[in-house]
């Protein structure tokens, strides 16, 4: 079975239903431990859209390339905008050197990694995510890991996803690029408010560059009110940006579009006919700082 056939995503199920996983490690350092996800179940478990989207990326290249990502496929231009979030890993036998630590993960854990072997950063988890991230390495598979760390002055309780990736096709050399964000209940509340809504959602990541456009907006989540009435199934999201929502609603959905935009208070108001199910759509479309916010009311 390809590496890539266990990561499509699943919808996620009760937890009566499933046996939840054990605990991969637990570290006696400051009450510190770390658990580990692989497979489908990362979706359930995952907090975070930003992580979740950057393992939808991974799967998406890897099942384009028929193996394991390249460096510059994950780590290029492409990704330029979330390299400030990013730390990138080199390995070299059982160790890692770290070659790359953004500015805004320097800023949340308080500490510099750049140039640093993991082994001789002091303290147990080090030896922990070391044996976690040879796994890694050693089947190509994705790692989603939760752990609480007393060396970070700002959050102790983080959540991250580990990508494998290789230099060239013979697997040269690998790498593991790491995204981390702090765990928070109250993004946890806030996702499961914006999923029970009655109102279609679909949120949405500005794209950094003057010549970016709305267009080039990342698409992070779409709720389920959303999702039935764009006919999207639970267990995919072939929308990667809002270009490609446009083209949904046009060239699937095949909404037709009613009168004019309008704009009111920041907001623009669209109308749709949605003539499958006889219905008038109006989409109100909220720019909200980085993001933009996509409402459905039919």
């Amino acid at each position: 079975m390809p590496n890539t056939a266990l990561y499509r995503r699943q919808a996620p199920v009760s937890a009566a239903a499933t046996p939840q996983p054990a605990r991969a490690d637990l570290s006696p350092l400051g009450g510190s431990e770390i658990q580990v996800w692989e497979g489908t179940g990362v979706f359930s478990v995952c907090r975070s859209i930003f992580l979740r989207t950057r393992l939808e990326s991974w799967i998406k290249a890897s099942r384009l390339a028929g193996a394991a990502p390249l460096l510059k496929e994950l780590y290029g231009f492409e990704e330029e905008t979330h390299l400030d979030d990013a730390m990138l890993l080199l390995q070299q036998g059982d160790d890692f050197l770290y070659v790359h630590q953004g500015t805004k993960s320097v800023h949340e854990y308080g500490r510099i990694f750049r140039g640093v072997l993991l082994s001789t950063i002091p303290g147990t988890m080090s030896q922990s995510f070391r044996r976690h991230y040879n796994l890694t390495l050693g089947d190509m598979r994705p790692r989603y890991m939760q752990f609480r760390t007393d060396f970070s002055a700002r959050h102790v309780r983080w959540e991250r996803i580990a990508l494998p990736l290789v230099s060239d096709e013979k697997q040269t050399t690998k790498f593991l690029l790491l995204y981390s964000v702090p765990l928070d209940d109250k993004m946890e509340i806030l996702q499961a408010t914006f999923d029970r809504s009655a109102v279609g959602m679909v949120a949405a990541a500005k794209t950094i560059g003057e010549e970016k456009t709305l267009e080039d907006a990342a698409v992070l989540l779409v709720n389920h009110r959303a999702r039935s009435m764009l006919g999207i199934e639970d267990d995919m999201l072939p929308l990667s940006t809002v270009r490609d929502l446009r083209a949904w609603v046009q060239n699937v959905r095949k909404w037709e579009q009613v009168g004019e935009p309008k704009t009111t208070s920041g907001k623009t108001i669209l109308g749709f006919r949605d003539k499958e199910k006889a219905k008038n759509i109006t989409v109100v479309i909220e720019p909200i700082e980085h993001f933009v916010i996509f409402h459905l009311i039919d």
